[in-house]
């Protein structure tokens, strides 16, 4: 009999235990601050030598690493976000040129250059490795110029808030 009654206080114990564990541990992580941020970030000395704000920004891509990563873009298939980066007014205009750019299985910037001709800086002289669709190459009514090959174009930019450009046009000449 008194074996029983010391078997549930033991048992009492060890589940009041557990419980004060449980709703200790709880506090403990319910009360950490959330933040990604290592807490040395947090620090108001490190933060005010990093920046003047609270905040960390990141660059802005150049406008080379712009035209690139449109080329790349294309040729990776995802034309939706290639025509997101063009400066275009509407629908009908984002859906011609999705449709004209869905035309190549590959398309590679092999060489990116600053246009000299253009002293606002903002057109590129860019040499573009092509390969057209099988089914479009043998079309009546070229594709817009574009061949087998490598295609020199002109990719302009044209800045549409301080600092951030999108692609206003592609050209054959400067």
């Amino acid at each position: 009999m008194l074996a029983k009654i010391a078997k549930r206080w033991i048992l009492f114990f060890v589940i009041l235990a557990a419980f004060v564990g449980v709703f200790f541990l709880a506090g403990k992580f319910l009360n950490k601050k959330n933040t990604n941020e290592p807490e040395v970030l947090n620090s108001p000395i490190l933060t005010a030598v990093l920046s003047p704000s609270s905040e960390i920004s990141t660059p802005l891509p150049s406008k080379e690493d712009m035209v690139r990563t449109f080329c790349e873009l294309i040729d990776g298939g995802r034309i939706s976000d290639a025509v997101l980066m063009m400066d275009l007014k509407d629908d009908a205009g984002m859906q011609s040129w999705a449709v004209s750019l869905n035309n190549f299985s590959s398309f590679k910037s092999v060489n990116i250059k600053e246009s000299k001709i253009d002293k606002t800086r903002n057109s590129f002289e860019v040499d573009i490795d092509v390969s057209l669709k099988k089914n479009l190459t043998d079309l009546p009514i070229p594709n817009y110029g574009w061949v087998e090959g490598i295609n020199k174009r002109w990719i302009n930019l044209k800045e549409v808030e301080t600092g951030k450009y999108k692609i206003a046009w592609i050209a054959t000449s400067p």
